[in-house]
């Protein structure tokens, strides 16, 4: 890569695909260089292609093919610089999440001309990268917390991946299209929102704006200081009595340090329906917002 402003993509080698059903486990078979057979490799797309596409990647360091959803509105012009958003899935999702919740998000993608890239973060429950105090363990929803299977060092590695795929993911689209580094966004819901959280403080000089669906910070530990040049949405359904008293009193917190942020409430809506009528929300939020240099 020749652009300086390109994020480094961390043990990739990229395999752009059609929209054949992806491996559920590492490449297998004969080397090709890259992990995988040129059997196993699909007929490349288009570089620039637009439209609802699903793509993959070899991960060399994850040693498996990493799938990734990827809209480019019809009207995308690669002379000019289009935003972009991050989508992160919650909990038991993949990269089709977000397309399964609203039908119209394609519609909407076209409206506000936004790319959207949706990665698989890894694994259906990767966490992003959050440390350990963050609670991947704990009950969502009121539910039972899932089975701890999984050894400390094998948690860290898998929620390290999670992190890289998505950063990966981010390389990759900027490197193909002419992606606007002043309006570049992330999103996530519940698990993701959590991830909106961590990677947008980690990485809080890439976004211009970050979306929490449905997450709260509870008891992790976490410097909101680092979002003082982003701006911060929140969001819950109504039902969710517990996540919106969270996210006012960060919504307060937030404010008290100067950070551009708001809250809204999906009337009526719970942990799972908040996510169809706050999607467009979050979009007219991202539409009005630019990074801070």
């Amino acid at each position: 890569m020749q652009r300086r402003d390109l994020l480094t993509l961390t043990g990739a080698a990229i395999l752009l695909g059609t929209d054949r059903a992806f491996p559920q486990s590492g490449p297998q078979g004969p080397s090709s260089g890259l992990g995988v057979t040129s059997q196993e490799l699909p007929r490349a797309q288009p570089t620039g292609a637009k439209g609802d596409q699903q793509r993959r990647y070899f991960f060399a360091e994850a040693r498996a093919e990493m799938p990734y959803r990827l809209y480019v509105p019809r009207t995308y012009d690669a002379g000019t610089k289009t935003p972009l958003v991050v989508a992160l899935h919650g909990y038991g999702g993949d990269q089709n999440y977000f397309f399964a919740a609203l039908a119209e998000l394609p519609e909407l993608l076209e409206q506000h001309r936004f790319i959207l890239a949706a990665p698989m973060g890894y694994s259906t429950g990767g966490w992003y990268g959050a440390p350990l105090d963050i609670p991947g363990n704990r009950p969502r929803s009121g539910g039972q917390p899932p089975p701890v299977t999984q050894s400390i060092e094998e948690m860290k590695r898998e929620r390290y991946l999670s992190e890289t795929d998505v950063m990966n993911v981010l390389a990759l689209v900027t490197h193909e299209y002419n992606v606007d580094p002043d309006r570049t966004f992330l999103m996530g819901h519940s698990m993701g929102g959590m991830g909106a959280y961590v990677l947008g403080q980690k990485y809080a000089e890439r976004w211009a704006a970050i979306a929490v669906m449905s997450g709260t910070l509870a008891d992790a530990t976490y410097d909101l200081e680092r979002l003082r040049n982003v701006a911060v949405m929140l969001s819950a359904g109504e039902q969710e009595a517990v996540v919106v008293e969270a996210a006012k009193a960060q919504v307060e917190a937030m404010q008290a340090l100067g950070i551009n942020t708001g809250l809204y409430v999906a009337p009526g809506a719970t942990h799972g329906s908040m996510i169809a009528p706050t999607i467009p929300k979050v979009l007219e939020f991202f539409a009005d917002q630019k990074r801070n240099r």
